[in-house]
């Protein structure tokens, strides 16, 4: 299973690509906005639940959502996002000037 990192950015593609706001995403995948969010941030793994319910949900294979893996039949999104999909965060960095250092 790839990290939690990775499987975070991939819960934000998924729901950046429905154009949906954590808290809605959260209330389709019945969990409460704060899991989600530790779920996002990849400071909680995502549960197997979880996983089941997105693949019920929006038809995505948990072979992608935990591993990446696009080999397995799956959903038009997944092809179209890849292993490592880019989310709203890439862009915002890609924005900054060169030689500038983000604040921690």
């Amino acid at each position: 299973m790839d990290s939690d990192q990775d499987i975070a950015r991939r819960l934000i593609a998924v729901r950046e690509h429905y154009d949906l706001s954590q808290t809605a995403f959260a209330d389709a995948l019945n969990i409460a906005k704060n899991t989600l969010n530790a779920f996002e941030r990849g400071k909680r793994p995502l549960t197997l639940e979880t996983a089941k319910r997105i693949r019920d949900r929006y038809g995505i294979s948990i072979d992608w959502i935990l591993n990446g893996d696009i080999g397995q039949p799956g959903h038009d999104i997944v092809i179209k996002m890849g292993p490592k999909p880019r989310i709203e965060a890439d862009r915002k960095t890609e924005k900054e000037p060169a030689g500038r250092r983000k604040a921690s």
